[in-house]
Order: C-alpha cells, then structure tokens, then sequence
C-alpha cells in the first residue's frame, strides 16, 4: 500500500509542476497589460518603479524561475497587482471557507439525494417512478447551473419573496447557491447509481443469492450498494476539489466574497499573479482529491490496488 501511494505521490508532484509551468507562461503570453489599471495617468518613472515592483520589467523566463523558487521554498503564490500589498495566500485564507461551506453543503445533499433516487430508479427499473426521475434527470444535466440560479432567483426571490437575493452570513443566504449548484449534481449521482446498481443487479453472484433465498433487503445492503460505490467515490473526489473552482459563475451572481468571485475579478484585472496562485491552488486540491480516490479504491476493492501496483 505505501508503494502504492508513493507512486501516486510522485505523479501528483510532477503533475502539480508542469501545471503551475504552463499556467505561468500561458498568463504570461497572454494579451493585455496587468498594471495598465494601476498606473493609470502616471508618470513613466513611477510606472517603472511599479514594473520592477512585481518583476515586469524583467525576461519571462527569469520571472518564471524567480516565482518557482519562492513558491518551492516558501509556498508562496505572489502579490496581488490590483490588491496592493495583499497576496494570494491573503486570499486564499479568507476566502476558502466562505466557498467551502457552500459547495460542502451542496455535495452533501448532491450525494445522499442522488443516491437515493438512483437507488429507486435501479429497483424499480422499468416502471413508471423510474421513468420520471430519468426525465427530471435528463432536464437537470442539460441545463447549466446559472440558469437554474437564474430560475430561483427570480422565483423564489423576486416572485415569491420567500428568500434574499444577495447578501452573506447568515442562513437564509445559503438557499439560493447551495440549492442551484447542488441541482446538477444531484441528477449526475442519480444517474451514475442507477447505471452502476443495475449493473450489480445483474452479475452472477447477486443471481445466485437470489436463488439461494437471501432476502432482497440483505443484497441490496451488503452486495448491491457496496458495489454499486466504485463510480460513486469516483465522482465525489473531483467534486470535492471543485468545491473551490466549481462555482464561480454562482459566487459572481450571488455577489458571494469566495474564491471563485475573486478568480473571475482576477481574470478580468488582468491580475496575473492572483490567476497563477489561484489556478495552483485549485490544481493542488483536484491532484490531491484523485490521490484520495485512488486510496479509497484499494480500500473498496484490493483488486484495484494490486492491479495498479503491477503497472
């Protein structure tokens, strides 16, 4: 098991490098000056000053290493340019939980609601309650988040005035993004559960407990649903990383202060140093939730493990 996660660790470092080298070179390249709303009307010395401040007036390739050994020795992802005297790290550390919460709240009922209705679906294939959730499944895949944002702002908000449209920090704030972005989700683990449990369903060993008289309760809960989770942990690893990155367009919309508004507000102000930062920060949690599948895999089924091993 350790050479196992060693290997897994050795791929994630190497694959965290060649992410923050290409982000680096690709917002370096990229068109638009990142000091252009800072300097405004100054004078040319004190746009100079401000330059060699943040490193501007230096090769890229000398930029690139300069960033890369403070962010390997210090694990730090930079300055802010818009920001004055605020860093990436800054931002991060106050801005995490605000996301987290958020999108913690809606995985959490994107699991237990889409397993359950994918539950129902798999046992009762065929009839009528399958074919309604198959419907409101397909209805909730096709339709991105912000329309569904959209949808219960204006219903919920707006029309019915039952819940605020903006605003932070206390519960009722939670309804309306923990609500549009938990939608998609709850349709995608509806999915992936019926497709896996029918699966399951129809393997020889369920067949043979059938025919042994065991209890369809008892194969539903020790062989069924067990089995049925490999697509599952598969889904909520990612989804977990995505906690941060996943809602940028709801945090926009719902004016939310987390990471996702300050990296679309980042994009926009052509604040280099803030994309850099932000898009490592979010390749770091993605690279580490696969390495925690992975190890969730070989505790599922050892099988994995041992295959993985050999390669």
């Amino acid at each position: 098991m350790l050479k196992f996660i060693g290997k897994r660790l050795a791929y994630a470092i190497l694959t965290l490098f060649l992410i923050a080298t290409a982000t680096f070179f690709l917002v370096a390249g990229a068109p638009g000056d990142p000091i252009a709303a800072k300097v405004g009307q100054m004078p040319e010395q004190a746009q100079e000053i401000i330059e060699k401040k943040y490193g501007l007036d230096k090769p890229v390739f000398q930029r690139y290493t300069t960033y890369m050994k403070n962010l390997i020795t210090t694990g730090d992802f930079g300055e802010s340019i818009v920001y004055t005297g605020k860093s990436a790290n800054d931002v991060i550390k106050e801005n995490t939980w605000t996301s987290a919460k958020i999108g913690l709240l809606a995985i959490l009922f994107q699991v237990t609601i889409g397993v359950a209705l994918g539950m129902i679906a798999a046992l009762n294939r065929g009839k009528p309650v399958d074919h309604v959730i198959r419907v409101l499944v397909v209805l909730a895949i096709c339709v991105p988040s912000f329309v569904f944002a959209a949808e219960l702002q204006y219903f919920l908000a707006f029309k019915w005035k039952l819940v605020p449209v903006f605003g932070w920090g206390q519960l009722k704030h939670y309804i309306l993004p923990v609500a549009a972005y938990a939608i998609g989700g709850i349709a995608s683990y509806t999915k992936y559960t019926r497709s896996s449990m029918i699966s399951v369903i129809g393997e020889d060993y369920i067949v043979t407990a059938q025919a042994k008289g065991c209890k369809r309760k008892r194969i539903v809960k020790k062989h069924v649903l067990r089995n049925s989770m490999i697509p599952i942990i598969t889904m909520i690893g990612p989804a977990i990383s995505g906690v941060f990155a996943g809602s940028f367009i709801l945090e926009k919309m719902f004016s939310i202060p987390g990471l996702g508004f300050y990296y679309v507000k980042a994009v926009s102000d052509n604040d280099y140093t803030m994309i850099i930062g932000l898009t490592i920060f979010f390749a770091i949690l993605f690279v580490g939730a696969l390495i925690v599948v992975d190890i969730l895999y070989g505790i599922a089924d050892p099988r994995i493990r041992v295959a993985k091993g050999k390669k």
